[in-house]
């Protein structure tokens, strides 16, 4: 194989990796806004309930934005924000669930709105380390 046909095939190569790391980087950048957003919607409803859930939630949806920039821009902090907001946010949907949070009593775990945020979440967190994963 002569230089000129191998190179021809780095490049094709390279090329194919820069299109698989730019699909994992919408993916998850939209992945992790979406998140941010369903929560947003849900800040009036937290609020009436508890102000603090209904504040974290808002927090949510900052964070998540801020992380999906980053991600956009093929940061790494982007990436680990979002896997720091999508784990946080199983951890306490589930912990709210089953034994309550402060000022709150446990609640239903397959409430609809959650299931999706969870399964946003979740997919994110495949996502992520797919991506944190590969070189």
């Amino acid at each position: 194989m002569d230089t000129s046909t191998q190179r021809a095939e780095t490049t094709a190569t390279d090329s194919n990796r820069q299109s698989r790391r730019h699909l994992f980087v919408i993916a998850g950048a939209g992945l992790i806004l979406l998140t941010g957003v369903i929560h947003l919607v849900l800040v009036p409803e937290h609020l009436e309930e508890t102000t603090y859930l209904g504040v974290l939630f808002a927090v949510n949806f900052v964070a998540a934005a801020v992380a999906a920039v980053g991600i956009y821009r093929n940061r790494r902090w982007g990436w680990w924000l979002g896997v720091a907001i999508a784990a946080i946010a199983v951890v306490l949907y589930v912990a709210r669930g089953t034994v309550g949070l402060p000022a709150t009593e446990a609640e239903e775990l397959l409430e609809p709105m959650g299931v999706l945020a969870k399964a946003v979440e979740l997919l994110f967190l495949g996502v992520a380390m797919a991506w944190l994963t590969t070189d």
